[in-house]
């Protein structure tokens, strides 16, 4: 399922080195990860997440949400990889394979496309239906590779196509924002981090995009608040 968009980005020239960029981005890891898992309502406080990542329990917690976090990491590492490699492949595999480990142990599957159906609360929208959702993959990201020009835009898309269609039971957006800063640092043009202070904000312009379709305010407000560049 696509949506509209009127408004776009140029990506920023010069482009950062993307090694550098990744040399920065683990030495903050703490704080994406953070921050990704506070959008998902985990407890952990980021003191509590810089201490996890040095490699020591965290007592007063369920192990779910140790495992969360550790699974957001793993999630982040696999990024890394990925962007050493001297090309950048968006298919199936590399969805199925960051939902593989960021979604461990919290859906129904994971790892593969759901074979049911979902709602997302708050909203009146309904995702595709599970027997849809190959084919709109393959068609629709296509068109949305096509229809960008940069890697911000391409980025955003990213974000929200993967969120409205909602392809796993669990994991869609950790799995797409996670694509999206894959697309970034290999292009130089930084990271994409929804911060904890902004997650009404966030909510609030999403719930609003299930149910309108238009990207354009949620995108002005990830150009505005969630890239960042060093």
């Amino acid at each position: 399922m696509l949506f509209k968009r009127t408004k776009f980005y140029n990506d920023f020239n010069p482009a950062l080195d993307k090694n550098k960029l990744i040399i920065l981005t683990k030495k903050l890891l703490p704080d994406m990860v953070f921050n990704m898992a506070s959008l998902e309502g985990n407890p952990f406080t980021y003191p509590e997440v810089q201490t996890l990542l040095e490699g020591i329990t965290i007592g007063g917690h369920k192990l779910s949400d140790e495992q969360q976090v550790l699974r957001i990491r793993d999630g982040w590492n696999f990024i890394f990889e990925g962007v050493n490699k001297d090309t950048l492949a968006l298919n199936k595999e590399l969805f199925n394979s960051l939902n593989g480990i960021v979604a461990k142990d919290e859906a129904l599957i994971s790892g593969t496309f759901r074979n049911g159906q979902v709602r997302i609360g708050g909203t009146e929208f309904l995702p595709p239906k599970a027997e849809e959702l190959e084919g709109i993959f393959q068609e629709e990201l296509k068109i949305i590779i096509e229809r960008n020009n940069g890697a911000i835009d391409l980025a955003f898309d990213i974000v929200l196509w993967g969120a409205l269609n909602q392809f796993y039971y669990d994991g869609n957006k950790r799995t797409s924002r996670l694509v999206s800063n894959l697309i970034l640092i290999f292009n130089g043009q930084g990271i994409f981090n929804v911060k904890a202070k902004n997650r009404l904000e966030f909510n609030t312009l999403m719930v609003d995009f299930y149910n309108n379709k238009d990207g354009d305010r949620i995108c002005e407000f990830f150009y505005e608040h969630c890239l960042e560049r060093y």
